[in-house]
């Protein structure tokens, strides 16, 4: 058996070229049935290397920490898979996130919450929920009283910047001075417990993971007052890839009817 390494399929038609010259004058009919057979070859070829089988999305550091985002990983990756996509995570920090998006650099964006294509038009949401969650109220006095958005005038409050969610509820009640744009959450945590910060608002199963990682002091500390909202997080893909979004949303309405996305979702986490 001759194992042949095909470069590309420009290479390789020049092969069956050469081939078929050859072997014509001594079988024709050989000749031609060897023909066909890596014409169909070299269409294969073409197809698996077919440029946009491959999706890049992007994601920030802090939420691919998060248990549920890397469940929506794994259940993304099931549904291009099945699609005929291969899946890959480019990690950007919050604020290049949607510059790559916007220039076509990266072909969306793997977590964002419902509304976020209000002000991001070149992107497209795939409407079903990768998962619903809630954004909380966390403070050093576990008597603090807050039950609106309203409740938080007069503190000084920490939040996580890119999470729009969070932070346009905010700047609507709040002075731009009494509010406290931090990157890592585990530093806010640490502000809240020192008690350099009034109140820390976040993304309620994102910051409960964070606080069961910090000391026992920090955990002793921190109070979970309120909830102050209920959302839903999307998958929003970029203009290439935007027909996909149909597809993909009745595919994860496919998966969490079957069962299978309940089954990603009980699967032991890798290391």
């Amino acid at each position: 058996m001759i194992k042949l390494q095909l470069l590309n399929s420009g290479v390789l038609a020049n092969y069956l070229v050469r081939l078929n010259l050859t072997l014509f004058s001594r079988n024709r009919f050989s000749s031609i049935k060897l023909v066909i057979l890596l014409c169909l070859l070299i269409a294969n070829v073409s197809f698996a290397a077919a440029p946009g089988k491959t999706i890049v999305l992007g994601v920030t550091a802090p939420a691919l920490k998060s248990a549920q985002v890397q469940f929506a990983e794994r259940v993304y990756s099931d549904i291009f898979d099945e699609l005929g996509y291969e899946m890959k995570l480019e990690v950007l920090p919050s604020i290049r996130l949607p510059i790559q998006t916007k220039t076509g650099a990266i072909d969306g964006e793997l977590i964002r919450m419902s509304n976020y294509g209000k002000a991001h038009r070149h992107l497209t949401r795939v409407d079903e929920p990768s998962f619903e969650f809630f954004v909380a109220v966390y403070g050093h006095d576990k008597s603090l009283n807050v039950d609106s958005w309203v409740d938080l005038k007069g503190l000084n409050v920490g939040y996580r910047r890119g999470v729009k969610v969070i932070e346009n509820e905010l700047t609507k009640v709040l002075d731009e001075k009494d509010l406290v744009q931090l990157t890592d959450v585990s530093r806010a945590l640490r502000l809240l417990s020192l008690e350099r910060l009034d109140a820390y608002i976040g993304i309620e199963s994102l910051t409960d993971e964070y606080i069961t990682s910090q000391s026992e002091r920090i955990k002793l500390s921190i109070f979970k007052v309120s909830r102050l909202k209920e959302d839903s997080a999307h998958l929003f893909l970029g203009e290439r890839f935007s027909f996909l979004a149909p597809k993909i949303s009745t595919a994860l309405k496919n998966m969490k009817l079957s069962g299978r996305y309940d089954e990603i979702k009980n699967q032991p986490k890798s290391d």
